[in-house]
């Protein structure tokens, strides 16, 4: 569907970002600066605006690059614009891109706004998966053999060959900018065979993810110090996909409440991943 006349499609640029986290505040999501970044102006992604003639926003939506996996996010239209096909003309030059990049999947976290715009591109849901709070008295029984420590870019190869197979693409352009952005550490299990584990901890926001564990004791494991970063935080989110059911016990010996979520939605064929190791995801506009 194309734009309606009065509106224009265009890359997004940093002096955008103020209005973009203005969109973002307005259906009640957080700012994420630090990821609108990961998308404006580099040579893995791209996001696009609409804008009226007066230069104010419409609309925006982005997509990233991760090899054959292609990841859309940010996706809002202000309100003054919705049901003008404002949003269908953003997914569409979203998912051209993409493709145009040899992503071969495309993958979403929809709302249930947003789900029937993204059905009628050929979007299915992945399946139920679990989403849970950890609180901080949880019984987080550990593995001796698993140590958690810090991790720096001297860890990067070591992470993204551990992510990769897991998540079923490339993000080391986003682990590299995680673990260097201020206001995040980076925490990275080891066991005997090597990379158990690893989270990101974003002290400025009070949250976790990705996060990715080998098995419930590694999980644990990562959690504790999380939790040891975040001193006034009650409890800390995880995401489960439906394939880990060794995640899905492990949350219910802990007593913990498990809610079903069905918002990870998908088009093309189907990549090679294993999550049975994936516990939480990163921001929704990035995977």
């Amino acid at each position: 569907m194309s734009l309606p006349s009065d509106l224009s499609l265009r890359d997004a640029t940093l002096g955008d970002l103020p209005a973009i986290a203005g969109l973002r505040e307005s259906v009640g999501w957080g700012v994420a600066d630090w990821a609108l970044r990961a998308v404006i102006g580099q040579s893995h992604a791209r996001c696009l605006v609409a804008v009226d003639g007066a230069g104010t926003l419409a609309g925006v939506g982005s997509g990233i690059v991760y090899g054959p996996l292609g990841f859309i996010g940010n996706m809002i239209v202000a309100e003054a614009h919705r049901r003008r096909g404002v949003g269908s003309a953003i997914l569409g030059a979203v998912a051209e891109y993409l493709e145009g990049a040899g992503c071969t999947r495309l993958e979403l976290n929809a709302t249930s706004d947003g789900r029937p715009l993204y059905e009628r591109h050929g979007f299915r849901s992945l399946g139920h998966s679990a989403t849970a709070r950890i609180p901080r008295d949880a019984d987080l029984s550990t593995d001796p053999a698993v140590a958690v420590r810090r991790a720096s870019r001297a860890d990067l190869d070591a992470l993204a060959a551990y992510d990769r197979p897991r998540f079923g693409g490339d993000r080391r352009i986003l682990l590299e900018l995680l673990v260097d952005t201020p206001g995040m550490t980076t925490l990275l299990a080891e066991g005997p065979g090597g990379v158990a584990g690893y989270t990101c901890v974003r002290t400025d926001e009070s949250r976790i993810g990705p996060m990715l564990a080998e098995a419930p004791p590694v999980a644990a494991a990562v959690l504790r110090e999380a939790f040891a970063l975040l001193p006034h935080v009650p409890d800390l989110r995880l995401n489960l996909p439906p394939n880990n059911r060794a995640g899905a016990a492990w949350l219910e010996q802990l007593g913990v409440n498990v809610e079903p979520w069905d918002g990870r939605m998908g088009r093309g064929p189907a990549i090679p991943r294993r999550d049975d190791t994936v516990y939480g995801l990163a921001m929704g506009a990035l995977g």
